[in-house]
C-alpha cells in the first residue's frame, strides 16, 4: 500500500511539473491575412482549434494564426477596438504587435493585446493653415 501511495504522489508531481496550460508570448509583423467569421465556427484543425471570430496571420510567423472572440460580453468594446486597429494596420501595411496565449506545440493562439507603434524612420509631416 505504501508503494502504491508513493508512486501516486510521484505521478501527480510529474504531471504537475510538466503541465503547462498556455504560454503568454509576443509577436510582431505585418498582417498577411485578416478573417472574421460566425460565432462558434472556430478556426484551425480539430487538434489545434481556437474558439474565436477574428483571426490574423503575420508575415513573421508563417503557419501560425492568432485570434480573439467578438462576443456580446464585457470584453466586446476592447475587442472591437482591437479589430478596428488590426483592420487599419492591414489596409495601411503597418507593423502590429500582439500578445497571445498559446498551448505548447500548437500553431494557433488567442490574442489578448494589440498595438501599433509609429515607425521612427518615417518623417513626420506638418500642415500649416493657409491664409486667404
Amino acid at each position: 500500500m505504501r508503494v502504491f501511495h508513493f508512486l501516486s504522489v510521484i505521478a501527480i508531481c510529474v504531471l504537475f511539473i510538466s503541465a503547462k496550460p498556455t504560454d503568454l508570448l509576443n509577436a510582431k509583423g505585418k498582417i498577411t491575412m485578416l478573417r472574421t467569421h460566425d460565432v462558434g465556427t472556430k478556426y484551425g484543425p480539430p487538434t489545434d482549434q481556437i474558439d474565436v471570430e477574428a483571426v490574423i496571420q503575420l508575415d513573421t510567423k508563417p503557419g501560425m494564426a492568432f485570434g480573439f472572440q467578438l462576443r456580446d460580453d464585457a470584453q466586446r468594446v476592447a475587442r472591437v477596438g482591437m479589430l478596428d486597429l488590426l483592420h487599419d494596420a492591414f489596409r495601411n501595411n503597418w507593423t502590429v504587435s500582439i500578445d497571445y496565449n498559446i498551448a505548447p506545440l500548437k500553431k494557433n493562439g488567442v490574442i489578448i493585446r494589440v498595438w501599433v507603434v509609429k515607425d521612427p524612420t518615417v518623417p513626420v509631416t506638418t500642415t500649416t493653415a493657409s491664409t486667404n
